[in-house]
C-alpha cells in the first residue's frame, strides 16, 4: 500500500528516494514527510509531462449537457441477504385525470391557507365534492371529471380568522392543463424524465388528498397533534406527544411519498417525528424557557436583563392567540418588551389631535373588565410593525408550530430515548401505520382506481466483505498489523498507530475553575492520557512545558502567549468548561495562529474512562499530521494512479445574519460550502477549505477555485499529479440532482484547465442523498444484528428499489447501535474513468473505515465525514464578524487536519 504510487510510471527517480526517506517519521504537518513545493503549482519535469500526456488522455467536452452514468450490470461482490424494504406496489386500473392549473389571488405561499380557500369553494360549489379534487397546495389540481371552469372563475372566497396580517378575500381561477391516463408501471424507455416526474406527482397528490384532511402537514409527514396526550416512547403508532422541555415536545407521525422504483412507483411509508412547540400559555412557556418552576415566574420579581434577551430570542417569531376577544384572533410576536406591563403607557388616540395616555393595567380593566395579574412581567409587541401589545398571561401558543432551532444537549438526550426503535419495532410501526391509516383503501386513491399493496417490498442484497486494515505492531515500527472488522467495529489493543506521533513539546491549560476540576483530577487525568498514548504509539516524550489554570475570560490571549513563547509547541490540552464560550474562542485564536488544542470538557476529567482516552489520541495524532489506520489491500480504482478524493458537504442556515434583538434566531440567509481534499494516497489526511454564499444556491459557487486549491494541496504533499480525482458530493436529491451535476462538474473541470491547459484527468463523481426514508430490515432472523436487529455492516442494495436508468445503489455501511440504520443512497453522476461498478462499492464502503475519530465504520465516506467537521467548525469561526477566513485559508493548508 506504502508504495502504491512509486510503481506508477509517473515520477523522476531523485523524488521517489526522498519520498522514500522520508517515510518513518511524522511531524505535526504532514503524515508522511513528503517534500514540499514552495511556489510551484504543478510544474513537472518535460519527460514527466510527456508521460503524463500519455496516460491522461484527452477527455472530450460533451457539446450537450452531461449525462447521468446509465445503470451497470448487478455485480455479484459479497454474500447474499433476503431484504425486505418499507416501500409497498401501486397497482392501477388505467383511470383518465385531469390535470388543472388553480390561480388564487392574492398569491399566499401557505399550503395550508390555500387548501383552506379550495375548501370553502367546494361549500360554496357542492359539485365539485362529486369530482375526487387532489390538490397539491400550491398551483395543480387533479380532477377525475371535467370541470366547468367558467362557473367557478367568477367566484370570490371571504376566509377568515387568520393571521391578522393574513389577506382575507380571494378569487380562484382554473386552467385546464392535460388529461392522461394512471400508470404505475415504468417502462425503461418508453418515458421521458418529465412524464415520470407528472405521473409521481400525480399520484401522490392523490393519495394525500385523504391524510391532508386528517393531519397535520409538516413537507411529506404527517402528525396528529390534536390529541396531546403524555405517552411514553414504547408504543405502536403513538399519536400524542412528549414533552422534551423548554417549552418544545416531540410529535409522532408518519411519511408518506411515492417514489420511483426500477419499473414501478412505490409508496414509500415510515414513522415520522418532528419537534413542535407546546400549545401552552406563554407565561408557561416563559417559565420553561427560564428552566425554573412556574411559581418562580409569577412571585412578583422582575425578570433580569439576560433572562428579558433569552426569552426574547426563543418567543420572536412565533404565532399567538387571544381569547379575551368575542373571537380568537392570531398575531405574531415580533419581540418582547424590555419595560415590565406595570411601567408601560398606552396612548390612544380620541379622534383628535390630542391621545388619551392610560396605563396597561387600567386599559385592560376598563375595556375588558380583567385584572392582570403579573405585572412584573414583560409584554409581547405583535406584527410587523408592533402595533399591537398584549400581557403574556392574554397569551398562548398556536398549536402546530414546528420548531427548527437547535436543541439543547438533554434536549437531543430526550429526543433520541423518545424516538429510537429497533428494526424490528420499526418495522412493526410501519406495519401498524399501514392498517391504521388505512392506505390501501385510501378513498380517493380508490376512486381513481389506484390500490397499494399490504406487503414490504421484497429484495436482494449482499454483504460487501469487510476491509483489512493495517496498524503496526508495538516495538515493530517495520512489521503491519492486519486486523479485520466485525460487523463494523474493530478492537485497537494491542496494536499502534499506522503512524504515531513523537509528542515533545506540549501543554497542559486548565480554562475550569480548581473547585469543579482539582489538581488531583487534572495529574490523574495527564498521566492515564500519557500511559493510553505509549500504548497505541503517540508518546508523549517529554513532560509538559506549560502547566497553568487560566481564567475563561483570557483563553485567546493565553493563546497567544503560549505562541509566542513556546514557538515549537505542538499541541496544548485545554481543559473546558461545559456551556461557555471558551471552546469557540481557543478554536477561533488556534485556527489562526496555526496552533494546534486538543479541547476536553471537564467531566471527560474528573470521570476518566479508557474509552475517551482512545479517542482523545486518535483525534490527538490525527491533527499532528499523524495516521492511526490505513487499508491494506484498496480496490484499483484507488491505488493504480495518484488519486484525489474530495469530500463536499453544502450546510445549509448554518450562518445566521447580525441583527438587533427583535430578530428571529431561524432569520438567516446564508451558507457554507465546504470542501476537503486529500493528502496522501491512503487516503488518510485532508486539507480543509470552506466558502460562505447564498442560502439560495443548491451549487457550490466557489467550487472552481476551492478544486484549484485541492489540487495544489494534493501536488505539494505527495509530489504527484492527480491523475484520477474523486468527488463524494453529500446533499443531493431528484430536484437538485440535475443542477448539481451540470453547475460543478463544469467546474471542477474549469478548475484542472485553469492549473493547467492540457490537465484533464478522470474525474469520478458521486452523489449522497441521507434525507430518505428507505429502510431495509432482514428477512431472516439470522441475518438480524445484535440488540437493535439492524442488517449487517456492509449491506449492499442495487435492484428493486433502484431507478432503471441511473446508477444508483443503497449501503448500510456502519453498524447501528440504537434504532434503524438508515442506508445511505448514492447516484454515480459521472465517471470518466469507467469504474467497475463492485470497485466503486467496495471503494465506497472501505472509504467509511478510514475517518480518524473512533475505532467504528461510520455511514457516510470519510471525505463527506470531513466536510460535515468542517461545516462545523466553520460556523463556530464566523461566529466572530471579525474572523480573518483568508488568514485560516493559508494555516490549514499547513496545518491539515486540525478540525477533526
Amino acid at each position: 500500500m506504502e508504495d502504491q504510487w512509486l510503481l506508477s510510471a509517473i515520477y523522476d527517480d531523485d523524488l521517489v528516494e526522498r519520498i522514500r526517506e522520508s517515510r518513518g517519521s511524522c511531524s505535526r504537518h504532514t503524515s508522511i514527510n513528503l517534500p514540499t513545493f514552495e511556489n510551484e503549482i504543478l510544474s513537472s519535469s518535460s519527460g514527466s509531462r510527456t508521460f503524463d500526456e500519455y496516460y491522461l488522455p484527452a477527455i472530450e467536452e460533451p457539446r450537450e449537457k452531461f449525462q447521468l452514468v446509465r445503470k451497470p450490470a448487478p455485480s455479484f461482490a459479497g454474500r447474499y441477504l433476503s431484504l425486505l424494504a418499507n416501500h409497498f406496489q401501486i397497482t392501477c386500473k388505467g383511470s383518465i385525470v385531469y390535470q388543472y392549473y388553480i390561480g388564487i389571488n392574492p398569491s399566499i405561499p401557505s399550503k395550508k391557507l390555500n387548501r383552506k380557500i379550495l375548501s370553502l369553494l367546494e361549500e360554496q360549489v357542492p359539485e365539485l365534492l362529486e369530482l375526487n379534487l387532489a390538490y397539491d397546495g400550491m398551483h395543480t389540481i387533479y380532477s377525475s371529471k371535467y370541470i366547468d371552469t367558467r362557473r367557478i372563475n367568477q367566484i370570490s372566497i371571504d376566509l377568515k380568522g387568520t393571521v391578522k396580517e393574513s389577506p382575507n378575500k380571494f378569487t380562484i381561477f382554473f386552467t385546464y392543463v392535460d388529461n392522461f391516463r394512471l400508470d404505475t408501471r415504468i417502462p425503461p424507455e418508453n418515458q421521458t424524465a418529465i412524464e415520470k416526474q407528472r405521473m409521481k406527482h400525480a399520484i401522490d397528490t392523490i393519495f394525500r388528498q385523504t391524510s391532508v384532511g386528517r393531519f397535520h402537514v409538516v413537507q411529506q409527514s404527517f402528525f396528529s397533534i390534536t390529541p396531546h396526550l403524555q405517552v411514553g416512547p414504547a408504543h405502536g403508532l403513538g399519536w400524542g406527544t412528549v414533552n422534551l422541555g423548554l417549552g418544545r415536545e416531540v410529535c409522532y407521525g408518519f411519511y408518506q411519498n411515492v417514489v420511483e422504483t426500477f419499473d414501478m412507483l412505490t409508496m414509500n411509508i415510515d414513522v415520522a417525528t418532528t419537534t413542535f412547540y407546546r400549545p401552552i400559555a406563554l407565561v408557561e412557556f416563559l417559565a420553561e424557557v427560564l428552566e425554573v418552576p412556574l411559581a418562580t415566574v409569577i412571585d412578583g420579581r422582575s425578570l433580569s436583563e439576560a433572562q428579558k434577551k433569552k426569552f426574547n430570542r426563543e418567543v420572536a417569531g412565533l404565532k399567538v392567540e387571544t381569547r379575551h376577544c368575542a373571537s380568537p384572533r392570531r398575531f405574531r410576536v415580533a419581540r418582547c418588551t424590555w419595560k415590565p406591563m406595570e411601567n408601560i403607557t398606552l396612548h390612544i388616540s380620541n379622534g383628535t389631535d390630542a391621545s388619551l395616555s392610560i396605563s396597561m393595567v387600567d386599559y385592560f380593566k376598563s375595556r375588558y373588565n380583567i385584572d392582570l395579574q403579573y405585572r412584573h412581567l414583560p409584554c409581547v409587541e405583535l406584527g410587523r410593525s408592533r402595533e399591537c401589545i398584549l400581557p403574556l398571561e392574554l397569551c398562548y401558543i398556536v398549536g402546530g408550530q414546528r420548531c427548527i432551532k437547535k436543541l439543547n444537549e438533554q434536549q437531543i438526550a430526550n429526543l433520541i430515548r423518545a424516538t429510537s426503535r429497533n428494526a424490528t419495532e420499526r418495522k412493526s410501526a410501519i406495519m401498524n401505520i399501514h392498517e391504521r391509516v388505512d392506505v390501501r383503501n385510501d378513498p380517493c386513491g380508490s376512486e381513481n382506481g389506484l390500490r397499494v399493496e399490504n406487503q414490504m417490498m421484497k429484495l436482494d442484497g449482499r454483504v460487501l466483505p469487510s476491509p483489512r486494515l493495517l496498524y503496526c505492531y508495538p516495538n515493530s515500527k517495520l512489521q503491519n498489523c492486519v486486523t479485520t472488522p466485525n460487523n463494523g467495529t474493530w478492537d485497537m489493543r494491542g496494536k499502534n498507530f499506522y503512524t504515531g506521533v513523537k509528542i515533545k513539546k506540549w501543554a497542559v491549560v486548565c480554562y475550569a475553575d480548581s473547585a469543579i476540576v482539582s489538581p488531583n483530577n487534572l495529574e490523574s487525568f495527564i498521566g492515564n492520557l500519557q500511559r493510553v498514548a505509549k500504548e497505541i504509539g503517540m508518546p508523549f516524550v517529554e513532560e509538559y512545558c506549560f502547566y497553568s489554570y487560566i481564567p475563561p475570560d483570557d483563553a485567546a490571549t493565553s493563546l497567544e502567549i503560549l505562541h509566542r513563547t513556546y514557538p515549537d509547541l505542538q499541541i496544548a490540552i485545554c481543559v473546558v468548561p461545559g456551556k461557555s464560550t471558551v471552546y469557540g474562542d481557543l478554536k477561533r485564536k488556534g485556527d489562526l495562529l496555526g496552533f494546534t488544542t486538543q479541547c476536553v470538557r471537564t467531566h471527560n476529567v474528573t470521570r476518566v474512562s479508557p474509552h475517551t482516552l482512545s479517542n482523545l489520541c486518535m483525534k490527538i495524532n490525527s491533527k499532528l499530521g499523524g495516521v492511526n489506520v490505513a487499508l491494506s489491500a484498496p480496490p484499483p480504482a484507488m491505488t493504480s494512479d495518484p488519486t484525489l478524493f474530495i469530500g463536499c458537504h453544502l450546510a445549509r442556515n448554518a450562518v445566521p445574519l447580525v441583527s438587533d434583538s427583535s430578530s428571529s434566531d431561524s432569520n438567516m440567509d446564508t451558507s457554507i460550502a465546504c470542501l476537503v481534499g486529500s493528502l496522501d494516497g491512503h487516503p488518510t489526511r485532508f486539507s480543509p477549505m470552506f466558502r460562505v454564499q447564498s442560502r439560495n444556491s443548491s451549487t457550490i459557487i466557489d467550487l472552481t477555485d476551492m478544486m484549484c486549491e485541492a489540487i495544489v494541496n494534493f501536488r505539494q504533499s505527495t509530489g504527484f499529479k492527480p491523475h484520477k480525482i474523486v468527488i463524494y458530493r453529500s446533499g443531493i436529491g431528484e430536484e437538485t440532482i440535475e443542477e448539481i451535476l451540470q453547475t460543478e462538474l463544469r467546474a471542477i473541470r474549469e478548475a484542472c484547465k485553469l492549473i493547467e491547459p492540457n490537465f484533464q484527468p478522470g474525474i469520478t463523481f458521486i452523489g449522497l442523498d441521507v434525507t430518505h426514508h428507505t429502510r431495509f430490515f432482514a428477512a431472516n432472523d439470522r441475518d438480524k444484528i445484535g440488540s437493535s436487529q439492524n442488517v449487517p455492516a456492509g449491506t449492499l442494495v442495487e435492484t428493486g428499489i433502484t431507478v432503471n436508468n441511473a446508477f444508483e445503489f443503497y449501503l448500510v455501511s456502519h453498524a447501528g447501535i440504537q434504532g434503524t440504520s438508515r442506508p445511505t443512497k448514492y447516484v454515480v453522476m459521472w465517471d470518466d474513468n469507467q469504474f467497475p461498478p463492485y470497485e466503486v462499492h467496495e471503494m465506497t464502503y472501505q472509504l467509511c473505515h478510514t475517518q480518524s475519530r473512533c475505532t467504528r465504520s461510520v455511514s457516510i465516506p470519510s471525505p463527506v465525514y470531513y466536510a460535515k467537521l468542517v461545516a462545523q467548525r466553520a460556523k463556530i469561526l464566523l461566529a466572530d464578524e471579525k474572523f480573518d477566513s483568508q488568514l485560516f485559508h493559508e494555516k490549514s493548508r499547513l496545518d491539515g487536519m486540525m478540525f477533526v
